[in-house]
Formats: structure tokens, C-alpha cells, sequence
């Protein structure tokens, strides 16, 4: 599905449904906003690993401008605060009030930066497997060493180069060895590297807009620098082995985000795919948090 927010066609899609029979009645279940990870990826980086929650909510997924099916738009309009605005515009052409947000990855990036920039909005968010911008970190270096060893460190090491400098002569022997020795590392999980083939190859890709944000929109904003605006509820969930998104970066980040209203959840033995990683923590996590917002109330009476 397709709507409109003026400029701009984003792509959607439902799973599960908003209203189910109680009784002689109805009830009507939380929503929630699912942000998928990247940059120029699409839904299908969350899509897999949310589905079980549809048991419970429904969950809204979409492409964010640039991405997957949604309109590509122009680079000028690939930056963290367009994809924020868009985010709580869609919100509000899909009737969702304070929304309930989960931003995974990358998306951690755009839900922060929309919960601090409209403070108002959301009903609360979720930060997943996110350092919520902090994505050169000197720390990823040690991170990746660790669960990887001294070939995963030096790509690493690349990486950052790649995106202090805006070039590298060997752009696409990067992104291959990334691929190849760092991508695996996601998971704890034996058959991860299987899988990931399978799931990559199902995502639409645009490279362009990934090389635009490692780019220009990494040295140029920083979502960190709104944390203070932050008013809502705020679910920090991180696996303690997550090469991508450090723990202490991590730590880091909960530290300066509103003590009263903020949460972290660590999750043993979890690395960036926290869901597939440890279901039996991150799933309950999501579910308390959401139903704490937004418990469910009858629909309506029932007709004569």
C-alpha cells in the first residue's frame, strides 16, 4: 500500500489487526511503528524479526523516503531530520495518535531524532540494537575484534576511514569484505550465515542513499545533540555482544537521555539481531512496554 504526505509517496504495509472480538465485545489492540534499519535498506530488515509480535499488536511497517518501494526523492531530502519529519507525518496521515515507535538499527537513528525534534508525538520509543547515530565510534573497532578477530577490526578500521575521508580508492572490495567476514558476525547463532544470504537477497536495495549518509549526514548531524528534547518514554534494548552497537556506546547513550522516563534492557549472549538472538527476553520487553503505554479498551459498545 501507498500513501500519499504530499511531496512525497511512502510505502506501507499492516500485519495484524487493529480490533479483535472479547466476548460480547470488541477490543482494540496497540499499534506499533516499526523503522527499519539501514541506510538503503527497506522493511524487510524488521519485518521477519517483529512478526511474532503481530500476535499482540499491529504493527505498521514502511520504506522511509529514498528506500525500498517508497519514492526515491532527491539525496537533498536523504537526511535523519526529513525521514524524522516524515515519520510523524505518516503517523498522522494513518490516524495514529502518540504512536508507539520502534526504531531498529539505523532506524534507532530516526526514531530518536523524531522523538526529540516533535516531543509531543510519539507515546513512547523503542531503540533497538542502536546507538542511535554513533555508528563510527572508535569502540566498533575493539567491538567487531572481539567476536570477530584482527581481519574483522582492520575492515572495521576501513569502514571508519571510509567515512572520515567521504572516499576510499577500494569502495567495493569494502563493502565485499564487509560482507563477507563482518556481516556474519551479526548473530550468535550458527546458521545465521545461511540465513543472511537468504535475507539479504530479499531486501531492496539503493546504495546511493547508504553512501550519501556515510557521506555527508554522519560528519553533519548528530541525533545525540537532541537528546535533552526527549520527553517520552524511551525502551533501550542492547545485546551485550553486539559488535555493531557496543554496550558501552550503548551505556553511553542511556546515560544522557532522561533517567526517570528511560529503560535498558541488556540482553546475554545477543549480538546485533537481538530478536533472533534472544526471543525470550527482547519479545516480553516489547510487550510489557507497549501494553504499560497503550492498554487495551473496548472499542465500543456493542449495537442493539
Amino acid at each position: 500500500m501507498r500513501i500519499s504526505l504530499g511531496e512525497v509517496s511512502l510505502w506501507f504495509d499492516v500485519s495484524g489487526p487493529s480490533v479483535v472480538p472479547d466476548g460480547d465485545t470488541t477490543v482494540e489492540r496497540p499499534v506499533l511503528v516499526a523503522v527499519h534499519g539501514g541506510p538503503g535498506l527497506d522493511h524487510m530488515t524488521v519485518k521477519p524479526a517483529l512478526e511474532p509480535l503481530a500476535g499482540d499488536f499491529q504493527i505498521v511497517y514502511f520504506d522511509l523516503r529514498g528506500h525500498g518501494r517508497s519514492d526515491r526523492s532527491r539525496a537533498e531530502f536523504w537526511t535523519m531530520r526529513t525521514w524524522a519529519d516524515d515519520l510523524r507525518r505518516l503517523c498522522d496521515a494513518l490516524g495514529l495518535r502518540q504512536p508507539v515507535v520502534l526504531g531498529s538499527s539505523f532506524g534507532g537513528d530516526v526514531a530518536l531524532t523524531y522523538a526529540a525534534l516533535f516531543p509531543d508525538h510519539p507515546g513512547g520509543i523503542i531503540l533497538a540494537n542502536t546507538t542511535a547515530g554513533h555508528w563510527n565510534d572508535p569502540r566498533l573497532v575493539e567491538a567487531f575484534g572481539r567476536v570477530g578477530g584482527p581481519e574483522a577490526a582492520a575492515i572495521i578500521e576501513r569502514v571508519r576511514a571510509y567515512r572520515r575521508d567521504g572516499h576510499t580508492a577500494d569502495a567495493e572490495q569494502l563493502q565485499a569484505d564487509f560482507t563477507r567476514v563482518c556481516y556474519p558476525l551479526y548473530s550468535a547463532r550458527p546458521d545465521w550465515a545461511e540465513e543472511s544470504s537468504r535475507f539479504r537477497a530479499r531486501m531492496i536495495r539503493n546504495p546511493d542513499v547508504a553512501a550519501h549518509y556515510d557521506r555527508h549526514e554522519i560528519s553533519s548531524f548528530d541525533p545525540w545533540s537532541l537528546l535533552a528534547a526527549v520527553r517520552c518514554p524511551v525502551l533501550v534494548l542492547a545485546g551485550e555482544d553486539d559488535p555493531v552497537c557496543p554496550l558501552p556506546v550503548v551505556d553511553e547513550l542511556v546515560s544522557q537521555l532522561p533517567e526517570r522516563t528511560t529503560r535498558l534492557i541488556r540482553l546475554p549472549g545477543a549480538r546485533h539481531t537481538i530478536f533472533r538472538d534472544r526471543p525470550d527476553l527482547a519479545f516480553p520487553a516489547v510487550k510489557d512496554f507497549v501494553t504499560q503505554l497503550r492498554p487495551s479498551e473496548p472499542a465500543g459498545e456493542p449495537g442493539p
